[in-house]
């Protein structure tokens, strides 16, 4: 038995180490490569291998959805991988924050507007978009703070950013860390999509969705709704497996992934 566990683990741990490609078909009329959950606290999956599979994908716009670290002593990771990604590409890098990045205020290792800060001095083209909006050509993404810590009126924000992408003839096109912000939507303001991590496409899903029915407190994986093109209250939504674990450095049946949204 303990041998089956060690292979187990060992089985689990490799896993964690892959990385795919997904392409997602929508029809948005934008390459969009979203990448989400990179907890580079305990990632696996090798930073370089990241951004040269990002850089062949060649992206109109980059979209990170959040769960960059959980600690500071592991932000100089963050800023490294930025650096090397804003010099191999010139699009617009997207930045939304997780519940994983809020641990870190929470603590106060360092204040919100002081970390959002030193994001934005990494690179020119990097943008933080904690309940603030960023315009492409043709489109127009917003950005909402984490679910978990929601503090502002996120159905407003999306309201405005709706009229305002209709009134300027805009694709409106949403981002937020934990898809359960889509409980706080609805149809009438509804983005051309919606796209989030958070929940690692289950991490390690075992039968019977024991991982989100008790371990986790999110509301949508309890309806089988983590992974993949999902609709909810009449608004479509991509969510990602992301690339890092958090807790155990394993996955099962979860593999890593950057989703490009095209």
């Amino acid at each position: 038995m303990i041998l089956l566990f060690i292979l187990a683990c060992f089985f689990m741990y490799k896993q964690a180490k892959k990385l795919v490609i997904r392409n997602v078909d929508t029809n948005l009329g934008v390459k969009i490569v979203l990448l989400s959950d990179l907890h580079f606290d305990t990632v696996l999956v090798n930073h370089y291998k990241i951004i040269e599979k990002v850089y062949e994908a060649n992206p109109e716009v980059i979209a990170i959805t959040g769960d960059l670290c959980s600690k500071m002593k592991y932000f100089h990771r963050v800023e490294e991988f930025l650096r090397i990604l804003s010099n191999r590409v010139s699009c617009p890098i997207l930045i939304t924050l997780g519940n994983h990045d809020n641990k870190i205020f929470d603590k106060k290792e360092c204040g919100k507007e002081d970390y959002i800060k030193r994001l934005h001095k990494i690179a020119k083209n990097i943008y933080v978009l904690e309940n603030s909006a960023f315009v492409y050509k043709n489109w127009l993404f917003g950005g909402l703070e984490d679910f978990r810590s929601n503090d502002s009126d996120c159905e407003m924000l999306t309201k405005q950013w709706k009229e305002e992408a209709e009134i300027n003839n805009k694709k409106f096109v949403l981002l937020t860390h934990n898809p359960d912000m889509v409980l706080n939507l609805n149809k009438s303001i509804a983005p051309e999509i919606l796209l989030a991590g958070h929940t690692h496409g289950g991490q390690m899903r075992v039968p019977f969705n024991i991982e989100f029915a008790l371990l986790k407190k999110d509301i949508l994986p309890k309806k089988k709704i983590y992974y993949g093109m999902q609709e909810y209250n009449g608004i479509k939504m991509y969510i990602t497996s992301g690339i890092g674990c958090s807790a155990l450095p394993f996955r099962f049946r979860s593999v890593a992934e950057i989703a490009v949204i095209q």
